[in-house]
């Protein structure tokens, strides 16, 4: 049984193929919300509450439509709700390049190990530690789009739906969210050489 088959049983009311929708997108889930919050509870409440929101309205999402696309831009708009909120009382987001959801790798981009040597080693990770920084300094609306296209492989069109953003306003979104990002990371160059 496929993708297909549980999101056509979840919607007849079938919880456990809803299960099996949750056990293919849960990681996934939970890596973009923590890249967005910074914080692992944080990010395990959103994914939660994104998938009780897809529960709750699957019988609003249409087969053919992309499931993954459809989990992402729930998510994305809880995890914008939380970030304004904040702003909103004032509380500051603490970013934290060290601490990753439990069972995940501690960075969701990888660079090819070619030279085994702890040289080589330190300065991957470091740069690794900088990206990983240097997005966590971007807007919300410009660290959504990174995540997902450059992270999650989404389509522009993809993220237009998951966004609600037009397909110009993604492209330029993204465009800009990659000339901030090159602003950020040039003062360390000299390591992604």
């Amino acid at each position: 049984m496929g993708e297909a088959e549980w999101i056509r049983l979840s919607q007849k009311g079938d919880m456990d193929a809803f299960s099996q929708l949750v056990s293919l997108y849960e990681k996934r889930v939970v890596n973009f919300a923590y890249r967005m919050l910074k914080d692992t509870h944080e990010a395990e409440d959103a994914a939660q509450e994104a998938f009780l929101r897809a529960w709750k309205h699957i019988n609003s999402f249409r087969p053919e439509a992309s499931f993954h696309t459809w989990i992402l831009s729930i998510v994305n708009r809880i995890c914008l709700d939380i970030l304004r909120k904040k702003k909103r009382t004032g509380e500051q987001t603490h970013i934290s390049i060290h601490q990753a959801p439990e069972g995940e790798d501690e960075y969701a981009i990888q660079i090819e190990d070619t030279a085994p040597g702890p040289d080589e080693v330190y300065r991957q990770k470091t740069a690794m530690q900088l990206v990983e920084q240097a997005i966590g300094e971007l807007s919300e609306e410009h660290r959504a789009v990174i995540l997902m296209r450059d992270i999650n492989g989404l389509e522009y069109d993809e993220i237009a739906k998951a966004t609600g953003a037009s397909l110009g306003t993604v492209k330029s979104r993204l465009n800009r969210a990659r000339m901030a990002l090159r602003k950020i990371l040039e003062k360390n160059m000299e390591l992604f050489s």
